[in-house]
């Protein structure tokens, strides 16, 4: 009765995942982290979030991987099935962002003639990349709110 996901969609939460969790790419060089804010739970203690969200977000990574049903969700429809479909279009958005995040410093360095002193153009990339790269992280709280609620209407219906 519950819909698996397809792999594309495995592949995508998993690069979203780890683009939230991995502090490396362009998105989270120094200056762009500053001027974003940092990581999400480094603010009250600066070394155990990150920690905790790495060793979670590691987790979840492993268990997508390894069963193909861990993403499976009973049909819905209303507002949670657009809650899903906006949930996996942002997914769809933040794994290109976390992509190119990933490609950027590289690619900008290869095709780029001029460059000003300041490198206010890797900055400037970095922190558009940065801001659009958190829509995938919104895009993981919908898809599973979206499953969650899917089970909770199942689970009462069946009841």
């Amino acid at each position: 009765m519950s819909k698996d996901a397809s792999l594309l969609t495995r592949i995508i939460y998993c690069l979203v995942v780890l683009g939230a969790i991995l502090p490396f790419g362009l998105a989270k060089s120094g200056w762009v982290a500053l001027a974003t804010g940092g990581p999400a739970l480094a603010g009250t203690i600066p070394f155990i979030g990150p920690l905790v969200l790495l060793v979670i977000g590691i987790y979840r990574v492993i268990v997508v991987v390894r069963t193909p049903a861990a993403l499976s969700a009973p049909p819905v429809a209303g507002f949670i099935a657009f809650l899903r479909g906006a949930g996996l279009f942002l997914l769809y958005l933040g794994a290109i962002t976390t992509v190119l995040g990933w490609l950027a410093g590289p690619l900008m360095h290869t095709l780029m003639r001029a460059r000003t002193e300041s490198g206010a153009e890797f900055f400037f990339v970095g922190y558009l990349i940065a801001i659009v790269g958190q829509l995938g992280v919104l895009g993981l709280l919908l898809f599973e709110l979206s499953r969650l609620r899917g089970f909770e209407t199942h689970r009462l219906a069946s009841a």
